[in-house]
């Protein structure tokens, strides 16, 4: 019998898939608050271990490639152990050598239930841990269920209380966490199917979001829609946040160097389009760009040439 994915296994998979990790900002909370909750540190030989663990593949593969990225001096390996319970799970161990460093920059203390402020200060830094938070030890029923569900299993009683506090500090939705104590763990959670699915939105799942309402919308017609508005708008907005800030970029290049002067006829006339087109989605950046080159232009290919405008105006001193 083929085993398939739980609904949690393809929320937590989308969100690797897609995550961003150039955004450093969201990329250390969220690694920071992942080792908060499923880190432990050993000794060996004098020196400290940072040991990283978890049942998904594709979780662990992920922070791996976080803090090869973001550490590439440290030495990481992998540990696998078969569970001998009835499932017979595999446990994947992250083990890290000399990690004083990784500790140090990451904020981690593990016997201090507050979240340093550090890693919250800024609200992408709020979203990053919310969102390592829920790869380390969130879960989600699913919507086929009609049990609507979504938590985060703690613990430790003072870090779930400063779990709760720091959802509350989310400005774009009102989620209304709470709070109950089950067989020795703290689980911070939701109930409110619409609340649920805004939260899928705002950890950037928004292909499971979207599954979860399609699955919803037969059990609850007429609520439906504000709901699928909702993963669009966000959508929207994230696009017209991407194209401000991508516009910005080529008047900075455009300041520096002069758009005329890129040598790259591609990136040039991309360059024109977006000041030209600023709401325009990359499917239709790449439609136009088809017109202007006399060639086919792919959605792929607009999103490799705006990290090369990227990287032109890092070499240019540009500085977000």
């Amino acid at each position: 019998m083929v085993k398939t994915n739980s609904f949690t296994q393809e929320i937590k998979n989308e969100i690797v898939l897609n995550f961003d990790i150039e955004n450093k900002d969201k990329t250390i909370s969220l690694l920071a608050s992942y080792i908060r909750s499923n880190g432990f540190i050993t000794f060996k030989n004098g020196k400290v271990v940072l040991n990283i663990e978890t049942e998904n593949a594709q979780v662990i593969k992920f922070i791996y490639q976080l803090i090869r990225t973001y550490f590439p001096d440290s030495v990481a390996r992998f540990i696998y152990s078969k569970s001998m319970r009835l499932n017979k799970n595999i446990k994947y161990i992250l083990e890290i050598d000399d990690s004083e460093k990784i500790i140090e920059q990451l904020n981690l203390n593990f016997l201090e239930s507050k979240i340093n402020i550090n890693l919250t200060n800024k609200e992408e830094k709020v979203r990053g841990y919310i969102i390592g938070l829920f790869l380390a030890c969130g879960s989600c029923n699913d919507p086929l269920s009609s049990n609507y569900h979504l938590e985060f299993s703690l613990k430790n009683e003072d870090y779930a209380q400063a779990v709760l506090k720091l959802t509350q500090k989310i400005k774009s939705v009102n989620f209304n966490f709470k709070t109950i104590n089950r067989r020795n763990n703290y689980v911070v959670y939701l109930k409110k199917s619409d609340l649920i699915s805004d939260f899928l939105a705002y950890i950037e799942a928004n292909d499971s979001c979207i599954k979860f309402e399609n699955i919803r919308v037969d059990r609850d017609f007429n609520n439906v829609t504000n709901r699928l508005v909702n993963c669009d708008t966000y959508n929207y907005k994230k696009a017209i946040e991407n194209a401000e800030s991508q516009i910005k970029m080529i008047e900075f290049v455009d300041k520096k160097l002069g758009i005329a002067s890129i040598q790259n006829l591609k990136l040039r006339n991309l360059c024109y389009l977006r000041k030209e087109f600023p709401e325009a989605s990359y499917s239709e950046l790449a439609e136009k760009l088809s017109e202007k080159m006399e060639q086919t232009i792919s959605k792929s290919n607009v999103n490799h040439l705006f990290r090369a405008l990227k990287e032109l105006a890092k070499r240019l001193n540009y500085e977000n």
